[in-house]
């Protein structure tokens, strides 16, 4: 199975998201590889070609260049929903991401008030209290687990679910799931199957049924509402 390509400017979309209705993304990472601070088996671009948790050195679009790209979108894309960073790897990456953060949230103000703001992160810089603080300035905040969302306030996280090899279904893997959970206590939980391309071929798409059963023990132990994509 063929991953997807990757992004190859700043603004791309607007993608029909699951979640998030119809998303414009903002990719704030090269456009030549992947750049990430995580490898994951099931990521829809492929394996990380630079993997690192500090890439000041990358060739990232310049500020300005982005205000630019966000702004002709924003004045000439009709029926948005949400402004998405995400992207060729982990947004949050970028030197000047406080910076753009807050820049492309006074233009949306300025633009187009209906829309929203968000993030799709990986929580790999989490612990960076720039990075919390402009996290917080983003409308929805959807992380992948990490023990660092404990600082965070009104966060949504995001898990993927796949079977196979590696798998977090069912046993020890699921029960330190649902663990985490309880102890981070976030406003909401999302979780989806393998529906685009992965990385590794012995990852496995969870039916279903599958993961609505997850969702109705989770929330059973946690009482965190838990949603299915």
């Amino acid at each position: 199975m063929q991953t997807l390509s990757l992004q190859r400017g700043v603004i791309y979309g607007p993608v029909d998201s699951r979640r998030l209705g119809r998303s414009l993304g903002i990719n704030l990472l090269p456009t030549g590889y992947k750049l990430c601070a995580f490898d994951c088996i099931y990521c829809q671009y492929g394996r990380t070609k630079v993997l690192t948790a500090k890439a000041e050195e990358e060739p990232f679009p310049t500020v300005e260049v982005v205000l630019r790209k966000v702004e002709e979108a924003l004045r000439q894309v009709p029926d948005l929903n949400y402004l998405t960073f995400s992207g060729n790897g982990e947004p949050t990456l970028h030197p000047h991401f406080v910076e753009l953060v807050k820049d492309v949230i006074h233009l949306r103000d300025k633009l187009r008030l209906e829309v929203k703001s968000a993030i799709l992160s990986n929580s790999a810089l989490v612990g960076r209290e720039e990075v919390r603080e402009a996290l917080a300035r983003l409308d929805l905040r959807i992380m992948k687990l990490d023990a660092g969302l404990k600082e965070l306030e009104e966060v949504t996280i995001q898990s993927l679910i796949l079977d196979g090899p590696v798998q977090n279904v069912r046993g020890k893997a699921f029960d330190r799931w649902v663990e985490t959970l309880a102890w981070i206590a976030p406003q909401e939980v999302q979780i989806y199957a393998t529906d685009r391309p992965v990385a590794e071929a012995k990852v496995e798409k969870v039916p279903k049924a599958i993961l609505l059963a997850m969702v109705r023990e989770a929330e059973a132990r946690t009482g965190i509402p838990v949603r299915a994509y």
